[in-house]
């Protein structure tokens, strides 16, 4: 009996030590330079080693900038410092012109007025020849403009700016006399010349915005819901616009549910994912809700704008009585799952050494992260959301607890949920959304559930709030790592790097993926700058 208990023993370390293999860290010193400068670059080179490139404070009266590559190989030793040098580039000076939309905030009288504005400015963008960089230098000018063939009065709900020319995509509305389409919405494209293209939504009767986004594509999507009144308050359209306002698609689905308030949308190889919750009521949309409308207002400050604050306050309070998660292809609906909320509770999964949870329960959830997986499973991560008004009544403070994976069988209905607690639940720490990511591993069975851990302090969010001396909160973060067992819809518990915190990931080139190998490198710093620390996680 004694040599089956050290049996079993010994094989229980084996897999742990197995597990632990699992992940790894290291750290070096830098060197006084490099503590000075900053990391500009990191990759995977040919051979599979860490380069981690460190760009010196410049000499401004120097020809040439320098470099220290710190080198790891994969499996996180050091090789060495190998320093590099490279001539100065001249580059032109740019003036940059572009066009932003908002709504009221004028003054004090319309501040609540959605009534369509445009801003065009103009900026110098100025090569910095010493620091080898752009620099933003003054702006040349501001001014609200008009198009040039504008005919209407419009509302402004949602803008997309397009960089490459400085252009813009609106989508706004006009009041019309038809009683059948008492308001009208149109997509606005306007470029720098002030030309406008307006393109009425091909929608006949009493509608209301529900949602808007814009794809990988650039093009820009609406969905809109019938009002109170109309024949069937489930019968919504979904529209696609080019980013100059050229419609793609237009095409009439039935929602799962009257009133359906969309909490989030995901991309996925060409397909369109939606996250709802609908209410308990078969209502109309907009008796539920309020319309849809995130266009910034410069002079309303506890949201984007008045209207967007209706929908925010009613949304907020919605206890749903069902999620529904909804898949788009060509502007086409193929599937919308609906899972009562009522089944959530039964269906929660903790890590094994987790012993509370808080899981979801039918409030707005914001979503960080999304996976279809290898056996048509889809995984749904994010965190539970309160906002509260601070400052006087002048600002509203989004904080964000606990995180929940929302695991969906191939017809987005709801086999499990994972609840896992944050690490950190100080005021700081809850200011700020956790980053999430997911990797299939190689068995295709398993997937890994990354999690960026928040650590929230005091400090400078840019140079320039350093420079004028205005400390604001700011996060930090390290990556834990988990599995899901997608057959058996389980999750382990969390391997945590970055010593909790003590090691924080720099705020860019954070992160490597070595798809061949199937491992996660991460690259950060300890609290006064002074080190490099690495990590690594084989998600096999």
């Amino acid at each position: 009996m004694k040599k089956i208990t050290h049996l079993l023993i010994a094989l229980l370390l084996i897999n742990l030590i197995s597990l632990a293999q699992q992940v790894k860290e290291n750290n070096q010193e830098l060197s006084k330079n490099a503590q000075r400068g900053m990391l500009d670059n990191s990759v995977i080179d040919k051979n599979g080693n860490l380069v981690f490139t460190y760009k010196m404070k410049t000499d401004k009266k120097s020809e040439v900038v320098n470099y220290e590559d710190y080198v790891f190989d994969s499996d996180l030793n050091f090789k060495g410092i190998e320093p590099d040098k490279k001539q100065k580039e001249q580059r032109e000076n740019q003036t940059i012109t572009s066009l932003s939309a908002y709504v009221g905030g004028g003054n004090s009288f319309n501040v609540l007025s959605m009534k369509l504005s445009l801003q065009r400015e103009e900026w110098e963008r100025n090569w910095d020849y010493g620091q080898q960089k752009y620099r933003w230098g003054k702006r040349l000018s501001k001014e609200v403009v008009k198009p040039k063939n504008a005919d209407g009065k419009y509302k402004g709900y949602a803008a997309y700016p397009n960089d490459e020319d400085g252009s813009v995509f609106i989508i706004a509305s006009s009041d019309t006399d038809d009683k059948e389409t008492r308001t009208q919405y149109l997509g606005l494209y306007v470029n720098t010349s002030l030309e406008l293209k307006e393109t009425p939504f091909p929608v006949k009767g009493n509608y209301t915005l529900v949602y808007c986004g814009r794809l990988a594509s650039k093009h820009i999507f609406a969905i809109l819901a019938p009002n109170k009144g109309e024949i069937n308050t489930s019968a919504y359209v979904y529209l696609e616009f080019s980013e100059k306002g050229a419609l793609i698609y237009n095409t009439p689905f039935i929602a799962p549910a009257s009133a359906i308030a969309i909490m989030d949308d995901q991309e996925k190889d060409g397909s369109l994912f939606l996250i709802a919750g609908s209410v308990k009521k078969a209502v109309a949309y907009n008796t539920a809700f309020e319309s849809y409308a995130p266009i910034y207002n410069p002079g309303y400050t506890t949201s984007t704008n008045a209207q967007m604050d209706k929908y925010e306050k009613k949304i907020y309070n919605q206890e749903f009585e069902n999620l529904h998660l909804l898949k788009f292809e060509k502007g086409n609906l193929i599937f919308a799952g609906t899972t009562p909320i009522d089944q959530f509770k039964s269906k929660v999964k903790t890590p094994p050494s987790q012993k509370k949870s808080t899981p979801y329960v039918g409030k707005k959830l914001v979503v960080q992260g999304f996976m279809a997986a290898p056996n048509g499973d889809f995984l749904v991560s994010g965190q539970l959301e309160d906002k509260k008004i601070i400052n006087g009544g002048n600002t509203i403070q989004h904080y964000y607890y606990d995180i929940v994976c929302l695991h969906f069988d191939p017809k987005g209905n709801l086999k499990a949920q994972y609840a896992v607690e944050k690490i950190n639940d100080d005021k700081k720490s809850e200011m700020f959304q956790s980053g999430q990511h997911f990797f299939v591993g190689e068995d295709a069975k398993t997937i890994y559930w990354e999690i960026l851990e928040v650590k929230g302090a005091k400090g400078y969010d840019s140079f320039i709030d350093a420079y004028n001396g205005s400390p604001t909160f700011i996060a930090n973060y390290f990556p834990r790592i988990a599995k899901i067992d997608l057959q058996n819809t389980s999750l382990s518990d969390f391997n945590i790097l970055g010593n909790k915190g003590k090691f924080l990931l720099y705020k860019y080139q954070s992160y490597l993926y070595n798809e061949h190998t199937k491992t996660r490198y991460y690259v950060g710093h300890d609290e006064d700058y002074k080190k490099i620390w690495v990590g690594k996680a084989v998600l096999q």
